[in-house]
């Protein structure tokens, strides 16, 4: 019986560039990721869970991603005027 990958979600949005830089960033970081989006093209609007476009991660390392994205938003540059 072939054994079945787990994945469990770690980020959600609706943003396909910013779904595919949270990707590259965690591959970066050495943790194995995946992205499962509900996205359909021919319907450009996102209404609730339509649209959702998932970052999913082994929940072995489920951990380390989260401690990993939390360093980079407390590393982020504030914008000028003061707002992150």
């Amino acid at each position: 019986m072939e054994k079945k990958e787990r994945w469990t979600d770690i980020y959600t949005t609706y943003d396909e560039s910013e779904a595919t830089i949270i990707r590259g960033f965690l591959e970066n970081e050495g943790i194995s990721c995946r992205i499962e989006s509900s996205r359909i093209s021919q319907i450009p609007v996102s209404i609730g869970n339509i649209g959702e476009i998932k970052i999913l991660v082994h929940p072995e390392d489920f951990d380390k991603a989260a401690r990993a994205m939390e360093a980079a938003r407390a590393q982020k540059p504030e914008r000028p005027g003061g707002k992150a």
